[in-house]
């Protein structure tokens, strides 16, 4: 569906942060791995979340009612990149055979890592891209992967090893980017009584453990903390609103002390010259950001540890007076769509002149911003600007944040792509006064 987004009558200036999307998976599959009654609340579900649920429930009907036929059962990870990757090592070990399935551009997306560590293991796997079948019970032993490819392939190791029955070794080879996920994925384990030690070179898992958690209740409720990559997305909304929609705005239920990588968005909006106060009760577990202003200044960001965030930086980037440089972004080029040239697409519509270079075997990316003279005024007749999300959600939301700064009205086709992680996203958009018609 694509959607016009035009300037409304004025609107709120505050919202709250929606559950991280990255500890409800995780949550989601240690509780399922657990012997007790455990409810993961929520603000919002997602079809990334609906896709781990999905799957989980058909693991788990596997393994109380084992299929009777050698017909694999069917793990259905939709688009969610995170699901697949998290959920292919446990297929593994629960099932006797599964095919591991996904729609989108997911079947394009690589699995070839994971898939080998996997072999190493004694599993059968038939591909490396999706549809993958698995059979046959992985063993514990000493494995290397890749750190640069994605941190999902070793989130989803470190939650099957520890189950295997002997102890466990996995070397990261290279650096380990986006290492926040993993310290996520390494901080639920913890909640659930699993040990896995770091090592200079990667970690040490000690096998035949079990998950649990420590309460005495029989039904235990776990709430997600807000999620900072998606809120990266609105605050971007919130800068580029300031004097048009509203004079400050206002971000609340975000953990200052959050384990998230993408909670750096703040300190990058500091460096933009954006104003960013925050606000919070004594003995609070979170606090309301406020935002005052837009971006004035460039930015010199490495990006290697927050490539979620670089589509709503490089937006702000656009209305910077100057250029903006975003290193070790290749990684973008594996997404939901080729994040690196869907930017440059995006920009390009408003005017904004995107570099790239190559550098010591990455790709930086350098925007061209041009503060407030950026031009958002049509000159082939149409009515509005026209921006394509490439059917991923991270588009789809940073175009959004352009409309905040634009008097020019802004289609976004595949608008709807937000529902991945962000169902909802538009009612907050027109909360905050924006005009948003279906095309």
């Amino acid at each position: 569906m694509d959607l016009l987004l035009s300037k409304g009558t004025g609107g709120d200036n505050r919202a709250e942060a929606i559950s991280s999307k990255s500890y409800v998976h995780r949550l989601l599959i240690a509780a399922s791995l657990c012997d007790k009654d455990i409810t993961v609340d929520t603000n919002i579900v997602s079809k990334d979340m609906e896709a781990t649920m999905r799957t989980l429930a058909a693991l788990k009907g596997a393994k109380i009612a084992p299929p009777a036929s050698d017909v694999p059962i069917e793990l259905d990870c939709g688009e969610s990149g995170s699901t697949a990757r998290f959920i292919l090592p446990l297929a593994a070990f629960i099932s006797d055979s599964a095919v591991v399935t996904g729609s989108g551009k997911l079947p394009e997306r690589p699995m070839g890592p994971l898939c080998d560590v996997l072999r190493a293991a004694g599993v059968s796997v038939s591909d490396d891209h999706l549809p993958i079948v698995v059979s046959g019970r992985p063993h514990a032993g000493n494995y290397s992967i890749p750190g640069n490819v994605s941190s999902q392939f070793i989130s989803g190791l470190l939650f099957m090893l520890p189950l295997l029955d002997g102890d466990s070794t996995l070397t990261i080879e290279g650096e380990l980017e986006s290492a926040a996920y993993v310290d996520m994925t390494l901080d639920v384990l913890a909640k659930f009584g699993i040990t896995v030690r770091k090592t200079a070179s990667g970690f040490e898992i000690p096998g035949g453990r079990k998950y649990s958690y420590p309460s005495g209740e029989d039904k235990i409720h776990i709430k997600a903390e807000g999620d900072w990559s998606n809120g990266a997305y609105v605050c971007a909304i919130g800068s580029l609103g300031c004097g048009r929609y509203f004079d400050t705005f206002s971000i609340s239920g975000l953990n200052p002390e959050s384990i998230q990588g993408d909670r750096a968005a703040v300190d990058v909006m500091k460096e933009f010259g954006i104003g960013v106060d925050v606000l919070r009760d004594a003995g609070a577990d979170t606090a309301e950001y406020v935002i005052k202003g837009r971006p004035q200044k460039p930015v010199d960001v490495e990006c290697s540890q927050i490539p979620d965030l670089v589509p709503a930086l490089a937006v702000l980037a656009a209305f910077a007076d100057g250029d903006s440089v975003f290193r070790n972004v290749s990684r973008l080029r594996m997404k939901e769509c080729d994040r690196i040239e869907a930017v440059k697409d995006m920009l390009g519509e408003i005017g904004i002149s995107v570099d790239i270079t190559s550098e010591n075997g990455s790709e930086n990316m350098t925007v061209c911003g041009r503060g407030g003279d950026v031009s958002l005024q049509l000159s082939d007749g149409s009515e509005h600007i026209t921006i394509d999300s490439f059917n991923d959600h991270r588009i789809a939301m940073a175009a959004a944040a352009i409309a905040f700064a634009a008097d020019t009205p802004v289609m976004i086709r595949d608008a709807m792509a937000v529902d991945k992680s962000y169902p909802g996203f538009y009612d907050l958009v027109e909360k905050l006064g924006m005009s948003v018609r279906r095309m």
